[in-house]
């Protein structure tokens, strides 16, 4: 059993342990969870102490968690989150920053940020995060690791804290491409029957926003795959900005949030840090009819992409973060600034619901950052596989 000492990473109200239920493909695997997901008998805390003490133990444990420790993964705790989930920064005012290893002196990321460092510091192989708005590709770009956002429902998110139920998934962060390949194999997800991938599509206001550092070493990769990595104006073409599909993103969130949540909010919203509190007040106050219009825009963006994917049988490459992690020390109007910036990339998978993989590129001067990989639903398979190619070489 594990002693909690950093409890900037580890959540004192536990548990601190869970042994393997069976053996399996993860017999030997080490995990931790985000402290979103229940544990039966242990309170799910969403990363703010007044959660924690307005609500009653977990009554069932999230299948997710049941499913590792079934395949022989031994758990060592739950891990922290930024408050409510609702921040990509992995900054927690009550509990602390986690120290990014990659980074030191830079934000580590969230939402997921104690499933990220605890990975990050090679304390166990893999963790399991929740993506809602980018809270497992960020912390994974910020601290260096692969992160694997999967299709919307493709993994069970039962038993676990809702933020916004059109964007919610179950996502996990590891080390290595081959632990998180064993890890998705394990969890028995929803395999894509498609063609092959022939091509990569860099849309170019994503390309703007790649260094040539950080481009040159995603062409290697795309060398080392045999892969053709095609650029193109879709977004333009279809009178699409990556700052509107955040706008959009963040009204339908917010809208979501504020439905299910706003009731707790009004009563304890000052327990919450500034940032976050700002956030959920605006959230309050979106209307229904802007959620709707948010809505109709989401659903006309998500059939064009999935049309995109399916007629030229490509998978996107992205950036999965503008840059590398931003500094601790960064204002908040400039870190804000930058969050509009990250949302746009963030926001392609959040709203069609697709599956993103984020792979880190080691070495830039930025900082830890990479590429992502987002194909068509249930494609999972084929974006790890690719990704395999593109680090080793066919």
């Amino acid at each position: 059993m594990m002693t909690i000492q950093d409890t900037s990473v580890y959540c004192a109200q536990g548990p601190q342990y869970l042994g393997p239920t069976g053996q399996g493909i993860l017999t030997g695997y080490q995990f931790v969870f985000k402290d979103l997901f229940d544990v039966e008998g242990f309170v799910t805390g969403a990363g703010n102490p007044t959660w924690l003490t307005t609500h009653l133990p977990a009554v069932a444990t999230s299948p997710l968690i049941e499913r590792c420790l079934s395949l022989g993964a031994e758990c060592l705790g739950r891990v922290q989150t930024d408050e409510l989930a609702y921040s990509l920064n992995g900054q927690n005012c009550h509990y602390g920053t986690p120290v990014n290893p990659a980074a030191p002196h830079c934000i580590p990321g969230g939402s997921s940020s104690g499933s990220a460092v605890a990975v990050a510091r090679g304390e166990v192989d893999f963790s399991l995060g929740t993506d809602t708005g980018g809270s497992v590709r960020v912390p994974a770009s910020y601290c260096g690791l692969f992160g694997l956002r999967p299709t919307l429902g493709a993994l069970s998110l039962a038993h676990c804290f809702e933020l916004a139920k059109s964007f919610d998934t179950a996502g996990v962060l590891a080390a290595n491409l081959e632990t998180l390949t064993t890890v998705w194999n394990g969890l028995g997800a929803k395999a894509a029957d498609s063609k092959p991938c022939t091509h990569l599509y860099l849309d170019k206001q994503c390309l703007s926003l790649l260094s040539k550092p950080r481009l040159a070493a995603i062409q290697q990769y795309c060398l080392n795959a045999q892969v053709a990595l095609v650029e193109g104006d879709w977004l333009a073409e279809n009178h699409i900005q990556l700052a509107e599909l955040s706008d959009v993103f963040r009204t339908v969130q917010g809208y979501e949030i504020a439905q299910l949540h706003g009731e707790w909010l009004q009563k304890h919203i000052t327990s919450l840090d500034p940032a976050i509190a700002e956030r959920a007040t605006w959230a309050l106050e979106i209307s229904a009819e802007q959620y709707q219009q948010g809505v109709a825009k989401q659903q006309q963006f998500s059939r064009l992409l999935m049309s995109q994917l399916q007629d030229n049988q490509c998978f996107w490459l992205l950036p999965t973060t503008p840059s590398g992690p931003p500094p601790l020390d960064m204002p908040a109007a400039e870190l804000a600034n930058y969050r509009s910036y990250l949302m746009g990339l963030t926001s392609i998978a959040g709203l069609s619901g697709l599956p993103q993989l984020h792979i880190p590129l080691a070495g830039l001067a930025e900082g830890p950052c990479g590429f992502s990989l987002l194909g068509d639903k249930y494609q999972e398979t084929g974006l790890l596989a690719l990704a395999s190619m593109m680090e080793k070489g066919i």
